[in-house]
């Protein structure tokens, strides 16, 4: 068997994995638009597997790239757990898996690499010893939604307004379908004067996937004339829940809308999940409506590589 085949075994038994480096999401965000994903193995002294990298790669000039899959937050890599294993004998096997994965890297030729790493990743020091470097992103996140009561309580002022009002003008449904919430996306961008990027083919696919598997859902705010007003769709695994895409009305972008979907799927999800994770935003308008959830700001690196300018010029000369 291939990395791929071996890892898709694997997953299969480890409870623990990321959900964004479950081969079920990753087929999902690479399968529609063709692009392929693969992974990198290290194993124990044992010969079983206890990390691993997966990647979606490309190529572009003839310099082969390793990228963030869209609508995902995390990848990066994934380091198994050992029980009962002090500090100084962890960090020393970090340090043997995550070598082992970089000369594998190394081997490829990769001319740019940008990857997200998960939230419990901290020892990011054997690639820096590698030539890599490091930017700290921050996300925003609720740690134990079971208690709405206490969520709703962390919550600024101006968000509890919101959804009083809301609740006042709007109803809740699960219902909409992936192709009405694209189009509502893409209504909301183009009223930015911007293009969405992000294919429907891909949106779809990422939507209806979820939703098949039981982890995913879509929440729809409407008037008693049926006027969407707002949407959201999230992921989530019995770990956390992560808020991918956001729909909102032109028209309707003052009604609350959009606070009072977030709240109804955390109370929606609060039984089946932990944690809440808005995916980001290092955007400062989107930043302050995060951290006015009663959020706690959490760092994550972003790890890359790439050559030199200089180098590039070079290659696209020849």
């Amino acid at each position: 068997m291939n990395n791929k085949e071996q890892y898709i075994q694997f997953c299969q038994k480890e409870e623990n994995l990321h959900l964004f480096l479950q081969p079920w999401w990753l087929d999902a965000v690479t399968q529609p638009d063709g692009k392929q994903w693969d992974v990198l193995l290290a194993r124990n002294k044992h010969k079983d597997i206890a990390a691993a990298l997966p990647f979606v790669t490309g190529k572009k000039f003839g310099l082969k790239y390793i990228v963030m899959p869209q609508l995902t937050q995390y990848t990066g890599v994934w380091i198994k757990d050992v029980a009962g294993e002090n500090i100084a004998k962890r960090t020393t096997r970090e340090k043997y898996l995550q070598n082992s994965l970089i000369e594998q890297l190394k081997k490829m030729n990769i001319s740019y690499f940008e990857l997200n790493f998960p939230l419990t990743y901290t020892n990011w020091l054997p690639f820096y010893l590698a030539g890599y470097n490091q930017q700290t992103c921050y996300t925003y996140r609720m740690e134990d939604i079971s208690d709405t009561d206490k969520v709703f309580s962390l919550f600024f002022y101006t968000k509890k307004y919101q959804v009083h009002r809301a609740q006042k003008l709007l109803h809740i449904d699960f219902s909409m379908s992936a192709d009405e919430f694209y189009e509502l996306q893409c209504k909301q961008i183009s009223s930015k004067g911007e293009k969405n990027f992000i294919s429907k083919k891909l949106v779809c696919n990422v939507i209806n996937t979820a939703r098949q598997r039981k982890q995913g859902l879509i929440v729809r705010a409407t008037d008693v004339k049926g006027n969407t007003h707002a949407a959201i769709f999230i992921v989530y695994d019995k770990n956390s829940a992560y808020e991918i895409l956001t729909a909102i009305s032109p028209e309707y972008r003052d009604t609350g809308a959009s606070t009072f979907v977030v709240w109804e799927a955390i109370k929606k999800l609060s039984k089946v999940t932990k944690s809440w994770d808005f995916a980001g935003s290092m955007i400062e308008e989107v930043e302050h409506s995060n951290r006015q959830f009663g959020t706690v700001q959490t760092p994550y690196f972003k790890i890359s590589k790439y050559i030199k300018p200089i180098e590039f010029l070079k290659l696209l000369i020849k």
